[in-house]
């Protein structure tokens, strides 16, 4: 019994050493090889820091609600424009940053009295028996009113599906961040003219003999017809963004916006911008 005694002390021995080296292998696994690894932003103190690329925080992303004259095509003139965007970050150096940009906006206005002839009622006037000349005066020489006067009403909707946005970062330790953008448009465009003074009191008759014939003069404009025109175009702008906190900015900003072939339009705005 003495020899069995003696072999289980052995045994539990030897457990005993075998576990104690086995924990301390683990433990030394465990402990960390050198310190932990430097954070991966590179950006300095200030708005940078709190946007990704790479920068952990806030993503870089911006919408805004715009409002401001505008100067229209089709010789409308000065008018108004509302607009609304927003911009999601796509890549950033030590300079700036570039953004994508949704871009929505509508303008109007309606322009100074203009005089228009209306080709269908002078060819009436001709066709009941009036001179060449009293065709063209109208009543009382001649029984349709051929010369109006009237103001041109638009109404402009701009959609910009894709545009790019360049900010500058230069300038965060002031609270400012010019930019420049550009982008691809689609523009809807709607007109109708509106009589004038005596213009608006036509007769009925008058006035289905003037649906008939599209005047010279708005040809001359280039003001398209039908009930809407869609156009190709595109858009320049630049503006500077004054970081109030950092969810907030208010923004100046000038677009130039390209409108068919031939026509602009000049949009000035008051941004308010909301960051995340």
């Amino acid at each position: 019994m003495a020899w069995r005694s003696g072999a289980a002390v052995v045994l539990v021995a030897s457990f005993v050493a075998l576990a104690g080296d086995l924990g301390g292998r683990l433990a030394a696994a465990q402990e960390p090889a050198g310190p932990p690894p430097p954070p991966g932003g590179r950006g300095h103190a200030g708005p940078r820091d709190h946007e990704l690329l790479p920068d952990i925080g806030r993503i870089g992303a911006q919408v805004g609600a715009a409002v401001g004259p505008s100067w229209n095509p089709y010789g409308v003139g000065a008018g108004w424009q509302v607009s609304a965007f927003i911009d999601l970050p796509l890549a950033r150096n030590r300079a700036g940053r570039l953004s994508y940009e949704i871009l929505l906006g509508l303008s109007g206005g309606r322009s100074s009295a203009f005089a228009i002839t209306d080709p269908l009622a002078y060819v009436a006037n001709l066709a009941r028996g009036a001179s060449p000349a009293d065709a063209l005066a109208g009543p009382p020489r001649a029984p349709y009113t051929v010369r109006r006067q009237v103001r041109t009403r638009l109404r402009l909707l701009e959609v910009a599906p894709f545009a790019l946005k360049y900010t500058l970062t230069g300038l965060d330790h002031a609270r400012l961040r010019p930019y420049v953008t550009a982008g691809l448009d689609v523009a809807l465009t709607a007109t109708d003219e509106v009589p004038e003074g005596s213009a608006a009191a036509a007769t009925v008759v008058d006035a289905a003999v003037g649906e008939g014939g599209r005047p010279p003069e708005l040809a001359a404009r280039g003001i398209p017809g039908g009930e809407g025109n869609l156009d190709l175009g595109g858009h320049v702008g630049v503006g500077l963004e004054i970081r109030i906190s950092r969810g907030l900015s208010l923004n100046l900003d000038y677009r130039l916006a390209r409108v068919g072939s031939s026509h602009t339009l000049h949009a000035a705005s008051s941004v308010v911008g909301f960051h995340w």
